[in-house]
């Protein structure tokens, strides 16, 4: 077959509507940064911003599209491109890959006790992380996979409900979400540099290092594979609109909270520090009511993306490790334990939580780059067969044009996350 040349009928009602691994996809961007962010862009800029959320994600489906690729046409998940190019970097991805999880899950169990000592000051910060990690793993090790992908479709479908009702309490000006959708600069000069500086960090989020290939580990939870050409591109054409539909969440959420800032912290110039202080801001405009339920959809945010990081880990470090990729497995189970015991002991330690976020961020910024140029490297040779690099028809120069968009913005992140720091 020639390069993207299978002519695919549409999917069926079924297909669209089985968007587990979407769901599972969506928690892992929806976490503490992402309601930040739009918490942040909606009361400086309203929902003027909120396009970035899916330019931004189109980067992000992207890469994660050339690892489906990858993985339908070898048969071999995206972390063995990085062993094919030198071994060094087996090495390099454990170290990053233990270390970006640990602290990105340290930071989600912080949300959760943060959150749960606002609505009763009495459960301290590491009690609270740590029941929260607690009932993580316990989700993780007693379920198996279908069951948890069903499980986060109902907790997207909530936290989305229970963050729109909060926005409606506010009487939130849904109008303007629309002209939000057209890409556009903030006038005043004064206002340029917060607003590259949201893009960049919105980036972070929508683009990130590890979660970007994580799908073909679901592919293998699920059996998607084929030995045939046209069966590889209908299994990316359903891949496709699954991942969609998980990324496009992270903006379908980000609407109602930027839309709740609008409405109770633009208007008074203020510019709240993060999601908890958007919900005091609540109360006095919306009633307790409109608060409660922006806390529990703030907590349901912070302890999927929890789950979703210690998942990610633990199916690369198995990968690394040349284990079984299965979530029923044993050596999955242990690599959760690791990750819940080592990301809960530091909210026993008490470090401050600055210096984890800034290696955090430093390390992704430098994995940004290196994961999208591998990728671009891998994908675009000719041994890619149906799915290689090929301008002879209109799908294949998408797909070219597409493949270096992301790595644009993924060189652009890095940049402009490096050169914050140095």
């Amino acid at each position: 077959m020639k390069p993207w040349s299978a002519k695919l009928p549409l999917l069926s009602g079924r297909a669209l509507a089985g968007v587990g691994a979407g769901a599972l996809v969506g928690s892992f961007y929806i976490g503490t940064g992402d309601i930040a962010i739009a918490t942040k862009m909606g009361a400086l800029f309203g929902m003027d911003m909120w396009w970035t959320f899916f330019v931004l994600g189109l980067a992000g489906w992207t890469l994660m599209d050339m690892s489906a690729r990858y993985y339908l046409r070898f048969g071999r998940t995206p972390l063995s491109i990085f062993k094919e190019v030198h071994p060094v970097f087996s090495i390099y991805l454990f170290v990053t890959v233990v270390v970006t999880t640990i602290i990105g899950a340290y930071s989600q169990w912080n949300t959760c006790a943060h959150v749960l000592s606002t609505l009763n000051p009495g459960i301290p910060t590491e009690v609270g992380g740590a029941l929260a990690g607690l009932a993580a793993t316990a989700l993780l090790v007693l379920g198996v996979y279908r069951r948890i992908e069903l499980f986060f479709v109902f907790a997207l479908i909530l936290l989305i409900g229970l963050f729109a009702l909060a926005a409606v309490a506010a009487d939130a000006p849904w109008s303007a979400a629309a002209a939000g959708l057209i890409p556009s600069i903030p006038g005043p000069e004064s206002d340029r540099a917060e607003w590259l500086g949201l893009i960049q960090k919105n980036a972070g989020s929508m683009i990130n290092a590890w979660l970007i290939l994580i799908y073909p580990y679901t592919m293998i939870e699920k059996g998607w594979r084929s030995s045939n050409p046209l069966g590889q591109a209908r299994i990316l054409q359903r891949s496709r609109w699954d991942y969609g539909v998980g990324i496009a969440a992270a903006g379908i959420v980000a609407l109602p909270v930027m839309a709740a800032a609008a409405a109770v912290a633009r208007p008074f110039g203020i510019v709240p520090e993060n999601a908890t202080d958007l919900a005091a801001l609540l109360e006095p405009l919306a009633g307790s009511s409109a608060r409660l339920v922006f806390l529990v959809g703030f907590f349901i945010a912070a302890w999927t993306a929890g789950i979703g990081w210690m998942v990610c880990g633990a199916y690369a470090m198995l990968d690394l490790g040349n284990l079984k990729v299965r979530m029923e497995s044993r050596s999955f189970r242990i690599a959760i334990a690791l990750f819940i015991a080592a990301s809960a002991s530091l909210l026993f330690l008490r470090i401050n939580p600055v210096y984890g976020i800034r290696i955090f961020t430093v390390l992704l910024a430098v994995v940004f780059p290196v994961v999208a140029l591998v990728l671009v490297w891998r994908i675009s040779r000719p041994d890619m067969g149906y799915f290689r690099w090929s301008l002879g028809s209109v799908r294949g120069a998408v797909v070219v044009g597409l493949d270096i968009f992301a790595l644009a913005v993924s060189l652009f992140v890095g940049w402009g996350i490096m050169s914050r720091f140095f």
